[in-house]
């Protein structure tokens, strides 16, 4: 026998077997009930969950009661055309069950009317989430009244690239979860009734959001936990900026990201555990931002950990009287994310003469000391007081193991009375060189510590 036609034969079995196989499972696809399939088809994009009606006769108009409905159109023209029949179709088509999550990422240039027809489609299907991205309007683009009146839905994000235009009254009485990206706003009553009727409200993020002609507005949400504030730093035309007012009796975590182009105050803040300040750099207005950086600060009543990251701590140094009317704050973990901290810098010492509560402190980036560093033994005299009687841990991340950084530690090893450790990170770049690891590993362990107790740890980061 042709030892080819040996070898074909176990193949074609084995094809046949797996064949079979399939053929097993597509018969046990159909036998699922309804509710199951309409499951899976919910975990599909529309397009593919639509194309499963060509299946066989079952599948035809599983599609019309799925949940969960993406549109997402492009920039080609012609492909617009094509985009705006589809989703007019496949709304026509859907049976009147509800929505679940309702997405929507357009152009809507002159067809405005049809875009609001849609949203408002969703909401008369009592839509739980809904997300909207609209961008490049012929004119100002008017939401729908219904929009702000629904109260099926617990998650909205809106990105809209412009002014929309707002109704007179707004209640979201199940909104759980907003996010605004890129909106302007530029009607201070209208701003106004949008952040105060909230009343479930438990996180909020405003990304690159503009206040126009706006001097102060104020957000009240009573159940708040999380509020993130992203700037937009490329198209701000007033100098003077916005005062945000927000009311935090229940507050957990704040997070602020930009240049303080507008004044952020924060009240009722007790139950806030966690903020983080991320500040880009403005040579024109550092002393603006500085000032307002305190002032924010300052409305941090008894929160447990603080983070400044990027130029945070650079920033203050250009208002540091200004850190004389702060007054002593609660925060029991103080962290710079930046790329080197100087321990003598004025801002820092500042901030940590009133950390009367503060646990630990970790730096993220280098730290270092003035070119002077010889002559800044004593620093840390007098002894900040957290250093005598709270600082139990000290983080030192990225250590390269330079002679200004060994003077540094040797710093807050010397004060720090009642550490119990110090971790030191090595970088990757310097854990690499093992012959100069193991000298300054020696070095470190030589220092004086003022706590007979303090245990120093050295990392490797070798993960």
């Amino acid at each position: 026998m042709d030892e080819s036609g040996l070898t074909q034969q176990p193949k074609k079995q084995k094809l046949n077997e797996e064949l079979d196989i399939v053929d097993r499972n597509i018969k046990c696809l159909h036998n699922l009930p309804e509710e199951i399939l309409r499951y899976i088809l919910s975990l599909l994009p529309t397009r593919d969950a639509i194309r499963t009606s060509i299946l066989c006769k079952r599948w035809e108009y599983l599609w019309t009661s799925i949940p969960n409905l993406d549109f997402f159109g492009g920039m080609d023209h012609e492909k617009r055309i094509l985009f705006m029949k589809y989703v007019e179709r496949v709304l026509l088509l859907r049976n009147s069950t509800d929505i679940k999550r309702f997405s929507l990422s357009c152009q809507v240039l002159n067809d405005a009317s049809h875009v609001s027809a849609w949203i408002s489609t969703a909401v008369r299907r009592n839509v739980q989430k809904l997300y909207l991205r609209l961008y490049h309007f012929a004119e100002p683009f008017s939401l729908p009244h219904s929009l702000f009146k629904c109260v099926t839905w617990t998650e909205l994000e809106l990105e809209i690239y412009g002014i929309p235009k707002l109704p007179p009254t707004v209640c979201f009485t199940n909104l759980k979860s907003l996010i605004i990206r890129y909106v302007t706003f530029s009607n201070e009553y209208l701003t106004q009734k949008l952040f105060s009727g909230l009343p479930v409200l438990e996180e909020l993020e405003l990304e690159y959001c503009n206040w126009v002609n706006i001097k102060v507005v104020s957000i009240s949400a009573p159940k708040l936990l999380y509020i993130g504030i992203t700037e937009d730093t490329e198209n701000q035309n007033d100098e003077k900026g916005c005062q945000v007012m927000i009311s935090g009796v229940s507050l957990n975590i704040f997070y602020n990201f930009g240049e303080f182009y507008n004044e952020y105050r924060v009240y009722n803040s007790s139950s806030l555990v966690n903020a983080t300040i991320v500040v880009g750099w403005s040579l024109q207005r550092q002393r603006q931002v500085a000032q307002r950086m305190y002032i924010l600060l300052t409305g941090f009543y008894r929160i447990k950990e603080l983070i400044l990251a990027d130029c945070a701590l650079k920033a203050l140094t250009y208002a540091v009287e200004v850190a004389e009317l702060l007054p002593s704050k609660t925060w029991e973990y103080l962290a710079f994310d930046e790329s080197l901290v100087n321990l003598d810098s004025v801002a820092l010492l500042k901030i940590l003469q009133k950390s009367s509560c503060l646990k630990t402190i970790e730096f993220y980036g280098e730290i270092n000391l003035s070119s002077d560093y010889e002559r800044n033994d004593r620093i840390l005299d007098p002894v900040l007081p957290c250093f005598l009687s709270q600082l139990n841990c000290i983080k030192v991340c990225n250590y390269e193991g330079d002679e200004k950084e060994l003077s540094a530690v040797k710093i807050l090893l010397k004060n720090a009375v009642v550490l119990d450790k110090m971790v030191i990170t090595c970088s990757h770049h310097f854990a690499e060189d093992l012959e100069n690891l193991k000298k300054v590993h020696e070095q470190l362990l030589k220092l004086p510590r003022g706590s007979k107790h303090c245990e120093l740890v050295f990392d490797l980061n070798l993960s």
